[in-house]
């Protein structure tokens, strides 16, 4: 048991410093050259185009749980005023952010670490290193970028879609009024709120691209290697994403915290040298 685990780790750890180390090679690409933009533009349309369907119905339904859930909590302690805002504050900042990136995982992070695997193992990419040129820059960098930019879009896109669905829902099977429903939010939903969601964002789509393009890249042995090359790069992937939500998430909530003190010291300050009228926040 106790060589398992040792082991287990060091597979860990050893996938972990090789995808840090293919990820700091892609921005010393990206910062030392000029970047593709045509490529990358193409690639995100690409990545959009087919995660977007998948995308929007997986959100009106994520909506549509969390709706029915909260209420049915909520309903108990007559308090379902507070249902629109709970539910989108969910969405914003912890679910819409982890279920989009889960998507990607499974969707386009499979498929692009199936393509550079495939490029790979038919000796592509050495006939690109024989002629000189960069393939990091040339076919990495450009899917790199194109998964983060798309993580942002398709968060976008999907928050929209999840609370209109939920808020359907809320008036359909719940009986809320949509007015009652979406009144809560501003007390619940902040500019900040929406950035954690997007930072979580960006955090998740480097995962998916850094990931999905390390194993694709590295791949090797045939077919056989660009199919274990995928499987594994979606389930890193996913593993990852679970870890990396728990550090943002603190370190996010840490943020709040220190933003709220020194706000309400700022805040203090001019209401003692009256600039402000006193009596607190």
């Amino acid at each position: 048991m106790t060589d398992f685990a040792a082991r287990a780790l060091s597979t860990f750890l050893h996938e972990l410093g090789g995808i840090a180390i293919f990820n700091i090679r892609i921005a010393r690409t990206y910062f030392g050259t000029a970047g593709n933009g045509p490529e990358i533009f193409r690639q995100t349309a690409i990545i959009c185009t087919r995660s977007i369907t998948t995308v929007l119905f997986a959100g009106v339904f994520v909506g549509a749980i969390l709706v029915v859930q909260f209420n049915l909590m909520l309903k108990q302690y007559d308090a379902q005023m507070y249902l629109g805002g709970l539910n989108t504050s969910a969405l914003v900042r912890e679910v819409g952010p982890l279920i989009i990136s889960f998507l990607l995982a499974g969707k386009i992070g499979a498929f692009t670490a199936a393509e550079l695997g495939t490029m790979r193992v038919t000796d592509q990419i050495d006939a690109m290193e024989c002629l000189g040129a960069n393939p990091v820059q040339r076919i990495v960098l450009p899917r790199f970028i194109a998964i983060i930019l798309a993580s942002v879009i398709l968060l976008g896109l999907g928050l929209v879609i999840s609370i209109a669905g939920s808020t359907i829902v809320a008036t359909v099977f719940c009986g809320i009024n949509p007015l009652r429903f979406a009144g809560s939010f501003p007390r619940f939903v902040g500019v900040w709120t929406v950035a954690c969601g997007m930072i979580k964002a960006l955090v998740y789509g480097v995962i998916v691209a850094g990931v999905s393009c390390y194993k694709g890249y590295t791949a090797s042995g045939g077919a056989r290697g660009v199919g274990r090359a995928v499987t594994l790069a979606a389930v890193y992937t996913n593993l990852y994403i679970v870890i990396a939500d728990f550090i943002t998430s603190n370190i996010l909530e840490f943020l709040t915290e220190v933003w709220r003190i020194a706000l309400a010291g700022a805040l203090a300050w001019l209401a003692a040298h009256g600039w402000i009228a006193g009596g607190g926040l």
